[in-house]
C-alpha cells in the first residue's frame, strides 16, 4: 500500500476562485434538492392523499441518504480516485431524481428520495477530498471559504426558486429539474475537472473499515470534526425553531421572519469569507476559541435580558452575531479536521460530513422538544454548543501558530 502524504501548503499554485465555485456548485446540488421543492409539500400530500406530515418523510429519507453515502464513497474515493465515485455519484442523483418525478405513490417517492441522497453526498464528500488532495491548511481554508459562499446561497434562493418555478410547472418539474442539474454537473464534471488523487497515492489493499478506525482513534481529527458539527449545528437549529419564535413570539408573517432568515445566511456567507484571511494570522485554535467566548458572552448577556422580554431587533442581532461566528469556525474547523487525518482525505471527508449531520441532526431533534415560542431554550442549544467548541478547543491544547 503506497499513501504518502497529500500537497502541503508549500504547493506553488494558489486557489482558484473558478475551481472554489465549480467545486460550491457540485457541493450545492444537496442543498437544492432539499430546498427547491419545500413551497411543493402541500401540493404533494394533496396528489398522494397524505398529511403533511408524511410529505416531511421524504426529507428525512433524502437527510439519512445524504449521511450514510458519505464514508463509503469517501473510501472508494481513496481507493479508485476521485473521479469516477463523483461522476457515478452525480448520475445516480440524476436518476433517482427523474424517479422521484415518475413516483406513483408516497412509499416510491421516499425510497427514491434516499438514494437521490446517496447521490448528492458524492459533491460534498468528494470535493472536500479533492479539496485536500491539493491543499491543506490556509490554502485548504481558501478553496472550501468558496465553496461554502456558494452552498450558502443555495438555502437563500432556492425556496424562492421553487415559488416562482410552481408556478410554472408542477412539484415532479422541480424533480426533473434537479436531474437535468445533477446530469450538467456530471458533464461539466466529467469534461474540466482532473483527478486529483494520483494511483501511486490511492490505498490499495487495506481492509476496508481501516481508514475509518484509525479515524475514530484520531483525538485531534475527532476534536475539530466536532467543533465542525456545532459550526453546523447553530444554523440548523436556530432554522429549526425560527419559525415559531417568529410567527408565535413575535407576531411576524411568514414572508417576514423569512426575510430576516435570509438575512442572518447572508452574514454567514459574508463571515465564511473572511474566515481564511483570519485563520492565517490568528491560527485555527485562537480564532475558534475568540469565536466561541465572544458567542457565550452575547448568549449570557441576552439570558439576562430574557427574563422579561427580548425586543426583535435585539433578538435579530443576536441571531445574526451567531451566524456570523459559525461562518467564522466552519471553514478553520473542517480544514483542520481534514488536515489532522494524515493520508486517506475521503474518508477523512466522508466520517467528517456525516458526524457533521449525526450532530447537527441530534442538536436540532433536542430543539425540536423544546418549548417553541420561547427564546430561552433555543439560547440553551446554542450556547451549549459554543461552550462545546470552547472545551474543545482547551482540550486540543494550546493555540497553534498561525498558518503561514
Amino acid at each position: 500500500m503506497t499513501n504518502a502524504s497529500p500537497m502541503t501548503d508549500r504547493a506553488p499554485a494558489e486557489p482558484s476562485l473558478w475551481l472554489g465555485i465549480g467545486f460550491g456548485f457540485l457541493s450545492s446540488l444537496g442543498p437544492f434538492a432539499i430546498d427547491l421543492y419545500l413551497p411543493a409539500m402541500p401540493g404533494m400530500a394533496q396528489a398522494f392523499l397524505v398529511e403533511n406530515g408524511a410529505v416531511q418523510r421524504t426529507l428525512s429519507a433524502f437527510f439519512l441518504g445524504l449521511a450514510l453515502a458519505q464514508i463509503p464513497l469517501g473510501m472508494l474515493g481513496d481507493r479508485f480516485g476521485r473521479r469516477r465515485p463523483l461522476l457515478g455519484g452525480l448520475a445516480l442523483f440524476a436518476a433517482a431524481s427523474i424517479a422521484c418525478a415518475l413516483a406513483t405513490s408516497l412509499t416510491q417517492l421516499i425510497l427514491f428520495r434516499f438514494i437521490q441522497g446517496m447521490g448528492a453526498c458524492a459533491g460534498t464528500s468528494s470535493v472536500r477530498a479533492m479539496i485536500r488532495d491539493r491543499h491543506s491548511g490556509h490554502r485548504a481554508a481558501r478553496l472550501m471559504a468558496f465553496t461554502f459562499l456558494i452552498i450558502g446561497i443555495s438555502p437563500v434562493i432556492a425556496p424562492l426558486a421553487g415559488s416562482y418555478l410552481l408556478e410554472l410547472t408542477s412539484w415532479r418539474g422541480l424533480f426533473l429539474l434537479l436531474a437535468c442539474g445533477g446530469g450538467v454537473a456530471a458533464l461539466a464534471a466529467g469534461v474540466t475537472l482532473p483527478e486529483s488523487l494520483p494511483p501511486e497515492r490511492r490505498s490499495h489493499g487495506q481492509p476496508v473499515l481501516a481508514p475509518c478506525l484509525r479515524l475514530l482513534g484520531n483525538g485531534r481529527y475527532l476534536g475539530w470534526t466536532l467543533v465542525a458539527g456545532l459550526a453546523t449545528t447553530i444554523p440548523f437549529a436556530f432554522v429549526t425553531a425560527a419559525p415559531f419564535i417568529y410567527s408565535g413570539g413575535f407576531g411576524l408573517d411568514a414572508r417576514n421572519y423569512s426575510l430576516l432568515l435570509a438575512m442572518n445566511a447572508v452574514v454567514s456567507i459574508v463571515a465564511t469569507q473572511f474566515a481564511p484571511g483570519l485563520m492565517r494570522t490568528q491560527g485555527a485554535r485562537r480564532l475558534v476559541t475568540g469565536a466561541a467566548l465572544v458567542a457565550i458572552g452575547a448568549t449570557i448577556l441576552l439570558a439576562l435580558a430574557a427574563g422579561a422580554w427580548v425586543p426583535l431587533p435585539l433578538f435579530q442581532l443576536y441571531a445574526m452575531l451567531l451566524f456570523a461566528l459559525s461562518g467564522l469556525i466552519l471553514t478553520p474547523a473542517a480544514t483542520s479536521a481534514l488536515d489532522a487525518a494524515a493520508g486517506g482525505a475521503g474518508a477523512a471527508a466522508g466520517l467528517l460530513g456525516t458526524l457533521q449531520l449525526a450532530i447537527t441532526a441530534l442538536a436540532s431533534g433536542t430543539v425540536s422538544l423544546l418549548p417553541s415560542f420561547s427564546v430561552l431554550p433555543l439560547m440553551a442549544v446554542l450556547g451549549t454548543s459554543f461552550t462545546l467548541m470552547l472545551a474543545t478547543m482547551v482540550a486540543l491544547g494550546r493555540p497553534a501558530q498561525p498558518s503561514s
